[in-house]
């Protein structure tokens, strides 16, 4: 009864050595060097995008990271990758917002790629361990220019002008390219204020 007792504590005593290992990778642990003036704690951050383009599952779309941190707007990075890969970076601690953006590329020359799907997610960056970041985009709505810029003998009286996001696209700059109703950088503007404005109190 007792060696079977002694045997699971032996294993869980290896199980955690080993993680404990593989987390430093089996070098001491890293030490940050705060003396020299200016200097900042830094921490690992892997960084996957879940997406699935609807004419290739197995698709390698471009995608546009976006790494801004919250506490210093000044402070933004970009990086880019492949759809399906993980990007990993070491960064200054601290709160970021990490925007992905997929991109489709266009099969003729000289032709821009078009934004298909954009995601973004709030993460505090500040441990010894490699954190984890998954963001999963939502498909962008661009609207037809036939739709954004209706008929003068179909538009409304200037006394009533009713908001429609067929005929509108963003209600605050008018930009087609909508994410939930509004652009890209307005959508971020309001989700970083809610955030910010309704977070509960630690």
């Amino acid at each position: 009864m007792v060696e079977p007792v002694i045997a699971w504590v032996g294993q869980k005593l290896a199980e955690k050595a080993l993680d404990r290992a593989m987390a430093t990778g089996g070098r001491k642990p890293r030490r940050h060097d705060l003396s020299v003036q200016g200097a900042e704690a830094t921490s690992d951050l892997d960084i996957t995008v879940k997406y699935t383009l609807p004419y290739c599952r197995g698709a390698k779309a471009p995608v546009v990271l976006t790494l801004r941190r919250v506490d210093r707007f000044t402070e933004s990075l970009t990086l880019d990758m492949v759809l399906g890969e993980t990007a990993r970076v070491r960064l200054k601690r601290g709160r970021y917002e990490i925007t992905a953006k997929v991109h489709e590329l266009s099969p003729r020359l000289g032709v821009a790629p078009t934004l298909h799907a954009v995601g973004s997610q709030l993460l505090w960056l500040g441990g010894n361990g490699t954190a984890k970041a998954c963001i999963r985009p939502a498909p962008v709505i661009v609207l037809p220019s036939a739709a954004v810029q209706p008929s003068a003998a179909v538009q409304p009286s200037a006394a009533v002008q009713p908001f429609s996001l067929r005929s509108r696209g963003c209600p605050m700059c008018g930009d087609t390219g909508v994410y939930y109703g509004l652009c890209l950088d307005h959508h971020s503007y309001i989700a970083r204020y809610i955030q910010e404005r309704f977070a509960p109190a630690a």
